[in-house]
């Protein structure tokens, strides 16, 4: 006997076993991004804009 697609999906739903998510390990130190690495970056990308303002007049 054919089962019909909505058997099909509740057979399913019923022994569908969740997939197990691996456990996020925390970054190393060395990984980490610190704030004066930010805060250079963001002094550069400033420090740029006004140079070109500058510039462009």
């Amino acid at each position: 006997m054919a089962k019909s697609p909505w058997q099909r999906i509740e057979n399913n739903a019923i022994f569908r076993v969740p997939h197990r998510k691996k456990p996020i390990k925390p970054p190393e130190p060395t990984q980490l991004k610190t704030f004066s690495y930010t805060a250079m970056l963001t002094d550069s990308m400033w420090l740029r804009r006004r140079a070109r303002r500058l510039h462009h007049g």
